[in-house]
């Protein structure tokens, strides 16, 4: 895509910013190529450059670096509407993307960053396409009360980047559900938890906005802010390695910090509760129980709990996983069968 070179109002800026300004737009909507690209454009640009980068992807759902996608996402929902999981390398919280979402990264040198630069960056380009924008406490840009873009950051210790969404024209619809686990109460994260807000996309504020005018309304703030850009070819040759290891299952999932997962059933023959301690996606440690004193529960129970313990430590936190597992447990007795429809029901 190409962006327009329509002329704004600019500030003065020294030589040395004047060649340290650079600007890449993504072709792709692969979300593991685009993170892996913005990875790498972390890793490899000078510290002292501001650049932006602005891209697109198919539908997936995007995590944090930090949080549990079991917690965060309806992972069952999002395979049978074709939505992809994704974790970003930055912090935040998860988001929808697909192609009426734009992202824009912005990365900086560390002692020049604050949380609500570029935020008000993207509100000043909406402002300029007629949209009423504004930056909220919590960083993110917002048109009265309903949030059009979120932000995420990363620091190190010379750079600083800026990562942001805009709803422009998302199927909301699709998204419905996705960022809602059926599990969220059962589960006990040390993770980053969400915080949902009502959301709506520039659309129903002007018929006049699309990605193009987005990305070329920011790339003029951007301009105007840290002086010309020169425009950059993408490649997605320079990544292959880190695109395998943002799109692998270790990242996706093995990357959640530990938690812990609560469940409860009342059997028309005992009530039985379950604890489960996940570590890097697998399953650490499991205690299924009777309560004190249970009676008349079968007598061959317990240990058909035990058995069912047993053979799910060091399973993937994975529902297929754990299907196969427990296959080995269901013949035991038509109260196992009963015990592993429960368990399996627990996981998505």
């Amino acid at each position: 895509m190409a962006l327009s070179l329509r002329a704004g109002r600019r500030r003065l800026h020294s030589p040395a910013a004047l060649a340290s300004t650079l600007c890449y737009v993504s072709p792709s909507t692969d979300p593991y190529t685009n993170l892996a690209f913005e990875d790498w454009l972390v890793r490899t640009t000078d510290p002292q450059q501001y650049v932006l980068y602005l891209w697109r992807n198919r539908p997936t759902v995007v995590i944090g670096r930090n949080q549990n996608p079991w917690k965060e996402c309806a992972l069952g929902l999002m395979r049978a509407r074709d939505v992809w999981l994704a974790r970003r390398t930055s912090g935040g919280g998860a988001v929808y993307h697909d192609l009426g979402n734009t992202n824009y990264t912005v990365l900086m040198p560390r002692a020049a960053f604050s949380r609500d630069t570029c935020a008000e960056m993207a509100a000043r380009a909406l402002q300029q396409l007629d949209v009423p924008a504004h930056v909220t406490a919590r960083h993110d840009v917002a048109v009265g009360d309903r949030k059009v873009s979120g932000s995420a950051f990363r620091l190190t210790s010379a750079r600083a980047f800026h990562h942001g969404t805009m709803l422009v024209d998302a199927d909301l619809a699709r998204l419905s559900g996705c960022l809602r686990s059926p599990h969220a109460d059962h589960i006990d994260a040390r993770g980053v938890d969400s915080v949902r807000s009502p959301v709506a996309n520039l659309r129903d504020y002007s018929l006049a906005v699309d990605h193009d005018a987005f990305c070329d309304a920011v790339r003029r703030q951007f301009v105007a802010m840290f002086g010309p850009a020169r425009d950059m070819p993408f490649s997605t040759d320079v990544n292959d390695e880190m695109r395998r290891r943002i799109g692998a299952w270790e990242w996706l999932y093995g990357q959640t910090p530990d938690f812990e997962h609560r469940m409860e059933r009342h059997f028309p023959w005992a009530t039985v509760s379950g604890h489960i301690a996940a570590h890097r996606g697998h399953i650490a440690a499991v205690n299924l129980a009777l309560p004190p004193m249970a009676l008349g529960a079968p007598p061959h129970i317990s240990k058909a709990l035990a058995d069912i313990g047993a053979l799910l430590s060091g399973a993937r936190y994975d529902r297929a996983a754990v299907a196969e597992r427990l296959a080995l447990a269901r013949t035991g007795s038509a109260h196992a069968a009963e015990l592993c429809d429960w368990i399996e029901a627990a996981f998505q």
